[in-house]
């Protein structure tokens, strides 16, 4: 099984100040700095300075996994992303984690039925 980390690479991912801003409820003005590192977001925030946020927190990484599941042709291969997403299931919110699974369900039906 690959981890997902191997599979999606977040250097690609075109984030913004203001979608860190309203994912981190703070006003846009208080980020003085943000560096997309190897496995974190860095943050320099004002008045709290130095803050890390998963980039699996970000709506592109839940894109990612979307579209990963979807690009999936044969329930094995499903699965295996599925197993890898829930490898890491303590690091998503349970609203996230019950997207993906939407999802792979959706995309598992669509494999049985197809």
């Amino acid at each position: 099984m690959i981890p997902l980390r191997r599979r999606i690479n977040p250097q690609t991912f075109v984030i913004t100040c203001r979608q860190i801003a309203k994912l981190l409820k703070i006003d846009p003005k208080r980020i003085l700095n943000w560096e997309k590192w190897h496995n974190v977001l860095w943050v320099h925030i004002q008045g709290i300075g130095g803050y890390f946020i998963s980039y699996r927190k970000l709506e592109q990484w839940i894109t990612v996994c979307q579209t990963l599941m979807y690009s999936c042709r044969n329930l094995n291969t499903l699965n295996s992303l599925w197993n890898s997403i829930l490898q890491e299931a303590k690091r998503y919110t349970k609203e996230v984690l019950s997207r993906l699974k939407a999802i792979w369900q959706e995309q598992s039906t669509n494999i049985s039925t197809g």
